[in-house]
């Protein structure tokens, strides 16, 4: 299944019945290899149509979990801390949109310190709030070396 054909899915089982906002993002643990290139989506419904969402990305790590590390915005060019800026700026991490509703956060080189709960957040476009407004998903990683295994051949 196609990742359009499972967001329209998600949004189609998230929107019934329900006039709130719901965000949703791929569920974890995503485990990836320093080095690689991971992508998390994030879809948002149930809220007044017509309107284009922004979609900020942000990350917690797992060592001092009530601290927000922005990462990525796509309304504020400024809006990652220092720790991510430079990344961000030379497009390492970028926001993909894939439609007014949903996005994908591209991380093109999976670094040891990505590590953590990463959070896509959506800001109220409603003028009420009533629903959720950001979900949350795992990413962990592991070293090249792990993946490597070693065998033995015997004649």
């Amino acid at each position: 299944m196609g990742i359009r054909t499972l967001l329209i899915a998600c949004s189609v089982l998230a929107g019934v019945g329900l006039a709130q906002r719901v965000v949703t993002v791929q569920s974890g643990p995503l485990v990836r290899t320093e080095g690689s290139h991971v992508t998390i989506w994030c879809n948002v419904t149930g809220y007044k149509e017509g309107v284009e969402q922004d979609f900020e990305w942000s990350m917690y790590l797992t060592s001092v979990p009530d601290r927000e590390i922005r990462i990525v915005s796509t309304a504020q060019s400024n809006y990652a801390y220092a720790v991510y800026a430079q990344r961000v700026n030379s497009k390492e991490i970028y926001v993909e949109r894939l439609s007014q509703d949903s996005a994908l956060l591209h991380i093109t080189k999976v670094q040891t310190r990505d590590q953590g709960l990463f959070e896509c957040y959506t800001p109220n476009t409603d003028g009420q709030y009533l629903g959720s407004y950001s979900a949350r998903t795992n990413l962990t990683g592991k070293t090249a070396r792990n993946d490597v295994r070693t065998h033995t051949h015997t004649h």
